[in-house]
């Protein structure tokens, strides 16, 4: 048995089922709200892309400007470095 900090240990038989059952229940209960949350910003991201079509296409190109700075970064240096 690995040793803890703690010198006060529970039995496994202490924890009440009814309380994982709730944990469950309030579990479930936050990935329905992250779903409705979630169905929610699409709807609303895509009615205003629809209303901004130019708009949406100049967020398009700064955020694929920005995830290629990110992702692809430029190798600094020149053909002189890569004889090295």
């Amino acid at each position: 048995m690995a040793e803890t900090r703690s010198k006060t240990q529970l039995p496994m038989s202490e924890i009440r089922a009814d309380a994982t059952e709730e944990a469950a229940r309030a579990f479930q209960r936050g990935v329905e709200l992250g779903r409705e949350y979630a169905e929610t910003a699409l709807r609303r991201a895509a009615a205003w892309a629809e209303e901004n079509p130019g708009q949406l296409l100049l967020v398009g190109v700064a955020a694929g400007f920005v995830l290629g700075k990110l992702l692809l970064p430029r190798r600094r240096g020149g053909p002189a470095e890569e004889l090295d």
